[in-house]
Parts: structure tokens; sequence; C-alpha cells
């Protein structure tokens, strides 16, 4: 069921994305067209558009396993998990996450 929850949120995203991207005058900043990823079992880091991660967790480009979420670069350098990744981590990811601080959602080594 979450599953399909974050598949819908996923393309309500998109949808919105669609709409800020065709509207001539928007207010907001234009949407990147790629985002950054981290493999929670490596820490390797990845930059891919959204038709390369259609999925959540994404498959590693070497491995083929599930282990990319994405994830954002704070301002002091260091590299997290969104809260809204919590889920996730505990559960699907959780056997694979050798990296993520599961207190702080800081990627250990990440940033670096």
């Amino acid at each position: 069921m979450k599953r399909h929850l974050k598949l819908i949120a996923a393309l309500l995203m998109l949808g919105v994305a669609a709409f800020l991207l065709t509207r001539d005058s928007s207010p907001y900043p234009p949407i990147p067209d790629r985002f950054d990823y981290v493999c929670v079992s490596t820490g390797e880091m990845f930059n891919l558009s959204i038709a390369e991660a259609a999925r959540i967790p994404s498959r590693h480009p070497r491995t083929g396993v599930a282990t990319l979420i994405p994830c954002v670069r704070r301002k002091d350098g260091s590299v997290a998990i969104e809260e809204g990744f919590r889920d996730l981590l505990e559960g699907e990811l959780s056997k694979y996450n050798h990296v993520v601080d599961m207190e702080t959602l800081i990627v250990k080594g990440g940033g670096s």
C-alpha cells in the first residue's frame, strides 16, 4: 500500500512540475531535470534524471540492486536523506543500509 501512495505522490509531483514548467511567467525557480541520489549501502552519489530513477528506491547502475534514494546536500556540506524516506530506510532498505545514520538521517562520509 505504501508503494502505491509513493507512486501516486511521485506522479503528482511530476504533474505539478510539468505544469510549472509550461507556464510562461512562473514566480518559482525552474525545477531541475536531475536529482541527487545516494546508495544507502555504499554511500556513492549519483545525479539521475527522473527517467533514470523512475522508482524509489532506484537501482544502482553497477549492482542492479535497488539501493538508491533521493538525498539533499546541506549548507554544511553533509548529505542527508529527507524525513519522508525514513519508513523506506527502516523497512525495505534496512538490510542494505550501512551509511545512513538512522537518528539524524545524515549519510556517513557524505559530501566528501
